[in-house]
């Protein structure tokens, strides 16, 4: 049996250990202060003292935009396949760069293995669409319940700021938050923010034009007052470093919905009056079973190839999640 840890002890990483328990697999925690194991992502020494060959690891330790690759590719040195929760754009890109050393390895990587990537790419295949040209995803979190400062903080890194989405074939830059689109079903609409998905599923499908990610903060008010400080710099700046110590408080809303468009007329609507969160977990709980079970992939594993359709979504509906 193949040792299986989760890095990080913060929500998404807890729900990640519930869950691994719950399906009767013995995870191990490790944080830099130390749980099971003491672990810092960013030093040569501690990763050298801790990892070894044959470990599989679920990377939940966000912020993924301030840290380097340092974790992976030690993995890949000693042997380790690597899941990651990530929703950064940059790191996936980092992830991405290292298939030829990971393969090479027989190591496996798997990049934003969440909503981001695996939820998307099981969307994606059970619409049966072979060559999609564009692929719209929809978030409104759980904002009660998941405002934790790592999650805002992901949340509002785009707001006001340049920043990078697929379109026309190529990434390009556009105004965070500047733009807005409605989701595929009720009256909510989302702003635009940078995400994995635009390097990740064009990896899978070629043939898209279009791949971008789009935000309503669940909040009243939240999505309007956002768009509206992206349009001051000094305002937007001033929400950046201000959201992560804020909480949802009493306008939190416990229900939340992710939702993937495919060429704009076949969606697939994920919703949950609570616990909506999994949706971003199960993907990665999956995969570490079926690692530890036997499940080999070589190199970076793209969104279409991470998870089965039908196996993700009798998971999730067992969850309590609906999906239409």
């Amino acid at each position: 049996m193949r040792r299986l840890i989760v890095v990080g002890a913060g929500f998404f990483g807890s729900l990640v250990t519930r869950r691994l328990r719950e399906i009767g697999l013995a995870p191990l925690v490790a944080t830099r202060r130390g749980a099971d194991l003491r672990l810092d992502a960013e030093s040569e020494a501690s990763l050298a003292l801790t990892l070894r060959e044959g470990d599989v690891l679920v990377d939940t330790a966000g912020p993924f935009a301030a840290r380097t690759t340092r974790l992976v590719r030690a993995a890949i040195e000693r042997g380790c396949d690597v899941i990651d929760l990530a929703d950064s754009l940059p790191w996936s890109e980092a992830i991405v760069a290292l298939d030829g050393r990971a393969s090479e390895a027989g190591v496996a990587l798997y990049p934003a293995c969440s909503a981001v990537a695996a939820v998307t790419g099981a969307c994606v295949r059970a619409s049966g669409v072979t060559a999609p040209r564009s692929v719209d995803q929809f978030l409104a979190p759980a904002s009660a319940e998941t405002a934790s400062p790592a999650t805002v903080r992901a949340f509002v890194t785009s707001l006001g700021r340049t920043i990078r989405t697929y379109r026309d074939g190529h990434l390009v830059d556009v105004r965070g938050y500047a733009e807005s689109a409605a989701f595929p079903v009720g009256a909510r609409r989302g702003s635009l923010v940078e995400n994995a998905g635009a390097v990740l599923l064009p990896l899978s499908w070629p043939s898209l034009r279009r791949a971008e990610f789009w935000v309503d903060p669940n909040a009243p008010l939240g999505r309007t007052a956002l768009s509206l400080a992206a349009r001051v710099p000094a305002v937007a700046a001033l929400a950046r470093a201000v959201a992560p110590y804020l909480r949802a408080g009493p306008f939190g809303r416990r229900d939340g919905v992710f939702a993937v468009s495919v060429d704009e007329r076949r969606a697939f609507v994920l919703a949950s009056a609570r616990g909506s969160y999994r949706i971003a977990t199960e993907p990665a709980v999956m995969v570490a079973e079926e690692i530890v079970h036997g499940r080999r992939d070589r190199g970076v594993v793209r969104p279409h190839a991470q998870v089965d359709p039908d196996l993700l979504f009798a998971r999730l509906r067992a969850l309590g999640i609906g999906i239409s």
